[in-house]
């Protein structure tokens, strides 16, 4: 691992070594020397899309692709694009403020916390075409509002436009920014300049191969005039353009600092900080063009395919953006009935934003991980060396080869990449919005999957990913899982497809909440939105698809956390059905999601987690429904064995009779079997989960800790560890009280779904319902009201939120508690 560090950061050392004396070298000559360089333009024909397709199948992938070809697709960033492709075309936003000389210092590009925004993220984004969001940056008294808008048309996804405005937050007080907008390639392609008469308003115009011929036009719509326009083209190292920023900030005090030593001393923040007005290098592979002001302002950036018929222009923008937000408002309407169901004009416009906020949290993600695969220790020796480095007696990072991910983020700022445990959920409320979108995102996790079933629970792709990921959570390890969430949205798709047609409807887990889809699309829309929703043969294609790989997963899962049983003496009417995370410290088990809930004391090879026993259970419950729909009989009958086996061994090795729970086991001292309580989430998966029958008797005394004060019930949602626990509230307390939205959501889910309409305790679990939805509408809304912003978990004292934010990921679901109903 040392070694691979070591490398690591030479590597970075040299790339930002390098830009860093680039930019030296720019702003020394800008300020010394007139040059310029000129490029060649190279028209290459585009082999993207072969817009003639006998077959449906093709065809619908096809237009898949096309429609998902361009996006906003950066979301660490404030606002930036980027095709669904690696080493591309891609364009940024910067700012900064110049109302002093510490601008340069606090560019803002990438979202941080620490900006302090006042609120930040998307009003209204339909995950395809359009988008706009609200940017307020309390320090620089700047209210920025992106507007981004897609127009189809062509073989290379169609054209678009991105619309920036802004104006003073208190109008009191002065105002002073200076924008940059840039475009870059990061790979193979031609930016066609003419670097000796270059006209800030004249098109740029460009090739790449997959994207075809293109011309890019920046242009100020309100505001100054070109005296306050300045740019910069040049040459950066391939791979750097994430690096925008830092880049951006040496030219700028460098600059400064060069005009300082000839004796400036009069200039004003704003005529200081200003990029040169020329090219440097060879072929330009970036071209930054700022625009300051000191008052209410907007300029476009409009993207032109060449092969496209629809070229967006000036004129064409409002319209387009106005039509688009209608539609997205009576689709959003149409899809979560929420003014149906009485909810006020802001609860509503809440709702919109917290949705939006998750379909602008998409991102294409490209480059290499670290994995370590180097041995492990046997089971059963060294079980007091924590962590997978310890539990490897010659620990080897390599990189990976590059790879993309096309997926949802938790959080633009604090956790802009890809988790595994999250994008379940993610999922299961995109597929409501989108269906065939979600089922791409689905599918780009799975191609992650190597020849043995096992996914990267993170995925760290490429420096820009890693840059902001500490050292020590970048190695991935191939004993590792995490929750198979991914399954819980699948889940969801195939209770949509049983909503629509009765081929599907094989067992299903529950159609809570769930859209009827309707047809009452434009031309093409239906195809492009539901088409693996609606086209049955679409539907079982790409579940046939999947399924080799979903059933490689789920045979990896039991293979590499199988647990012993026999071994130490439990009894059990299953032999097999026992299962432990692997990765355990002894203070997190970070492969359960659950971080730092308390397990046993000391990590062992004599763990079984009953949440993870839960969990593939579910898997199997699942299974057995695609096996069934895709004509896997034998299959489908294995799977249903081995959930009847799992569901007697949850109750047989982890019901606690005594703490009327569900409990961990490990084993004493005495290398005796014993289960370990934690009253809270982990004690609640099996009827999260629906493992457990509402005829049992255990489920009355699952619900009655639910809803107890002393135990998990609080007037915001149910806390993670229960108020009694010793741990509770200890330490890092992380998932050791605090309530989380997603095991809120399951829980909701599973009452619904499963107990408040048959079973002897269907009263209790339906008042449980009401009043636990209630509360978590209400304290959601509220602390959104509040603060501006949804967080990624909620105080179980106050209510208020806490840690990162804006965490729109799985908080976002609050969208799906709101659409359920009442029980």
């Amino acid at each position: 691992m040392h070694n691979t560090q070591e490398r690591t950061k030479t590597r970075t050392r040299t790339r930002r070594t390098g830009l860093i004396s680039l930019a030296l070298a720019i702003t020394t000559t800008a300020c010394l020397l007139a040059s310029s360089s000129s490029t060649v333009f190279v028209n290459a024909e585009s082999t993207f899309i072969d817009t003639m397709h006998s077959d449906p199948a093709t065809a619908a992938a096809a237009a898949q692709n096309s429609s998902l070809l361009w996006g906003i697709y950066r979301p660490n960033l404030y606002f930036g694009t980027r095709a669904r492709l690696p080493n591309t075309l891609m364009t940024g936003l910067m700012w900064f403020g110049t109302q002093d000389f510490s601008g340069p210092d606090h560019i803002r590009h990438g979202c941080e916390e620490r900006d302090g925004f006042e609120k930040y993220g998307w009003l209204k984004h339909d995950g395809r075409t359009f988008g706009t969001q609200e940017l307020k940056d309390t320090r620089n008294n700047v209210e920025l509002t992106t507007e981004f808008i897609k127009v189809p048309g062509g073989n290379h996804g169609g054209s678009w436009a991105a619309r920036i405005s802004g104006k003073p937050i208190r109008n009191g007080e002065p105002m002073s920014i200076s924008t940059l907008y840039y475009v870059g390639l990061d790979g193979d392609g031609q930016l066609n300049v003419d670097t000796a008469s270059y006209d800030v308003k004249a098109p740029i115009v460009g090739n790449v191969k997959e994207l075809g011929n293109f011309d890019i036009t920046i242009q100020q719509t309100f505001g100054h005039e070109k005296s306050n326009t300045h740019f910069m083209g040049a040459t950066i190292p391939s791979g750097s353009l994430w690096r925008a920023k830092e880049f951006v900030k040496e030219i700028l005090t460098h600059r400064a600092q060069i005009m300082q030593q000839q004796g400036a001393t009069d200039f004003r923040p704003q005529d200081l900080y200003i990029l040169p007005n020329q090219f440097f290098g060879g072929s330009t592979n970036i071209l930054l063009i700022q625009m300051n002001y000191d008052s209410e302002f907007e300029f476009e950036v409009m993207f032109n395919s060449k092969s496209s018929p629809n070229p967006v222009t000036t004129e064409t923008i409002s319209s387009a953006i106005s039509k688009a937000e209608d539609a997205f408002d009576k689709r959003f309407e149409d899809t979560f009935h929420l003014k149906q169901h009485g909810y006020s004009d802001s609860m509503v416009k809440f709702a919109k934003a917290t949705m939006s906020n998750l379909v602008g949290g998409i991102g294409y993600f490209h480059g290499s991980s670290i994995v370590d695969e180097s041995p492990t220790y046997e089971d059963g020796q060294n079980d007091h060396l924590e962590g997978p480095v310890a539990r490897r007696p010659l620990p080897n990072p390599q990189m990976t080869a590059p790879a993309s991910l096309f997926t949802a983020v938790p959080s633009r700022s604090f956790f802009p990449r890809g988790f595994y445990w999250d994008e379940g959920f993610h999922q299961t409320l995109l597929g409501q919005w989108d269906n065939d979108l979600s089922l791409e995102i689905i599918k780009s996790w799975y191609d992650r999957q190597d020849s043995n079933g096992w996914i990267q629970r993170e995925q760290i792709l490429g420096e820009e990913a890693r840059s902001r990921v500490p050292e020590q959570f970048q190695i991935q390890y191939p004993e590792h899982a995490n929750p198979p969430t991914l399954l819980y949205a699948i889940s969801g798709y195939l209770d949509r497809l049983s909503n629509v047609t009765s081929t599907f409807s094989v067992g299903a887990f529950g159609n809570s909440g769930q859209t009827q889809f309707s047809s009452d699309f434009a031309e093409g829309e239906h195809d492009v939105l539901n088409g693996r929703l609606t086209n049955t043969d679409l539907a079982k294609q790409y579940l046939a698809e999947l399924y080799p790989k979903l059933r490689t997963n789920y045979e990896w899962m039991r293979r590499t956390m199988q647990g012993g049983i026999r071994e130490y003496g439990r009894t059990s009417r299953s032999r097999v059905e026992g299962y432990r995370w692997r990765g355990r410290t002894k203070s997190h088990t970070l492969t359960s999601g659950l971080d730092d809930y308390p397990r046993a004391e000391l990590p062992s090879v004599a763990e079984l987690h009953v949440d993870l026993l839960s969990w593939i259970g579910f898997m199997s419950r699942n299974l057995q429904r695609i096996a069934t729909i895709v004509g896997e009989e034998d299959d489908a009958e294995e799977f249903e064995d081995h959930y009847k086996a799992i569901a007697n061994n949850v109750e047989d090795l982890h019901w606690n009779e005594e703490q009327k729970a569900y409990c961990d086991v490990t084993v004493d001292e005495m290398d005796e079997s014993v289960q370990v309580c934690h009253k809270g989430y982990v004690t609640l998966f099996p009827v999260l989960l629906g493992i457990v029958s509402p005829e049992s008797k255990n489920l009355d005394h699952i619900l009655d800790l639910m809803h107890d004060p002393n135990e998990l019930w609080t007037p915001y949602g149910l806390r993670s560890l229960s108020a009694s626990d010793d741990h509770f509230g200890t330490g890092e307390n992380y998932w050791k009280g605090p309530i989380w939205i997603n095991v809120n959501y399951l829980a909701l889910h599973a009452l619904k779904t499963h107990y408040v309409e048959k079973g002897p305790y269907r009263e209790k679990a339906a008042k449980i319902y009401n009043e636990l939805r209630d509360n978590l509408i209400k304290n959601i809304y509220s602390e959104y009201e509040r603060t501006g912003y949804v967080w990624e978990q909620y105080n179980d004292k106050t209510g208020h939120g806490q840690r990162s934010h804006p965490f729109t990921g799985w908080t976002a679901m609050v969208v799906l508690i709101m659409q359920m109903g009442r029980a």
